[in-house]
């Protein structure tokens, strides 16, 4: 008996795991670099309240300095410096981020770079 109540409890386990994520098994595998449940966390330290323009290299302001905050925070791109200017290490790092989401990697952060960036 001990043994079906063990396993019934991992189980138990991981389908609460699933629930917590409110998604399904594998459906981490559908998004590269899709952010983690821990990831959440992250996403309070960008809070942004502006809109989210076109971006590319040469660019600053507000919006660069959210850009920059999601892709070092969020997405882990330790190399990138959170002050509002779009420089090459940005660029760098958006272009790895287009390729991994299957966008046209041009390294301009348009409309559908915003989106994968904001799931």
């Amino acid at each position: 008996m001990r043994i079906r109540s063990a396993s019934w409890a991992a189980a138990a386990a991981a389908l609460l795991a699933v629930a917590a994520t409110g998604a399904a098994p594998g459906a981490a595998a559908a998004r590269p670099h899709a952010p983690s449940v821990t990831a959440a966390a992250e996403w309070r330290l960008c809070l942004y309240l502006g809109g989210h323009p076109t971006l590319q290299k040469g660019s600053t302001g507000e919006a660069v300095r959210h850009l920059q905050c999601i892709l070092s925070e969020v997405y882990r791109y330790l190399n990138v410096s959170v002050n509002g200017v779009f420089e090459e290490v940005t660029e760098a790092s958006v272009r790895h981020l287009q390729q991994q989401f299957s966008l046209p990697v041009t390294g301009i952060v348009d409309a559908a770079t915003w989106q994968a960036l904001h799931p």
